[in-house]
């Protein structure tokens, strides 16, 4: 007989970072919070990160389930947006946006305005 695994306690703050983990998965979720994107509209949005980064990153974030690929529509290439259990992070997302943008300064960084509503 199989002993059932004792439950594993994780501090929920830990496993949501670990969610995101990464230098540009976060910045990857930002950009797809204001609606699906081509692959190199996600480049140019996100200056300094390598093709394939940003390939390997899209990669983990659909095998985690939070970014969909969609299919070519009206020859118009396929592009990449937030599945729900994504969109379900906007408000975290939005959340450290405001605190970013409060406290950047501090960090001795100067926070970019976008025209996106956020």
């Amino acid at each position: 007989m199989i002993q059932d695994e004792e439950p594993q306690h994780v501090c929920p703050v830990e496993l949501a970072l670990q969610a995101i983990a990464g230098k540009w998965k976060p910045a990857i979720l930002w950009e797809l919070a204001s609606g699906a994107k081509r692959f190199s509209e996600l480049q140019s949005a996100l200056p300094g990160i390598a093709h394939k980064v940003l390939s390997q990153q899209l990669v983990q974030l659909q095998h985690d389930g939070m970014v969909m690929r969609s299919e070519a529509v009206r020859d118009a290439p396929p592009g990449y947006m937030l599945t729900l259990l994504g969109g379900t992070l906007r408000p975290a997302l939005d959340a450290l946006a405001q605190w970013g943008k409060a406290h950047g300064e501090r960090f001795g960084a100067t926070v970019q305005e976008t025209n996106r509503r956020r």
